[in-house]
């Protein structure tokens, strides 16, 4: 999972990882992750709250040559 590339969420420049079907990783910026579904629902970790829009966005299926996710 390390060095895996993501998007910061912009306002609380959190980490957001896809890491498999409907899954979300969401590291914030002191070091706290949390794991969520596709629809932003809390499954594991220390943090609880992420954006539902962003993984939504982040879970949606696309081709794996995606130029968005890049």
């Amino acid at each position: 999972m390390e060095g895996k590339a993501g998007l910061r969420h912009g306002f609380s420049r959190a980490l957001y990882q896809s890491i498999g079907e409907n899954r979300v990783k969401v590291t914030s910026q002191d070091g706290v992750t949390g794991i969520f579904t596709g629809e932003g629902q809390w499954i594991e970790g220390d943090l609880y709250e992420a954006d539902p829009e962003l993984c939504i966005w982040l879970s949606a299926k696309r081709i794996d040559a995606s130029h968005r996710l890049s």
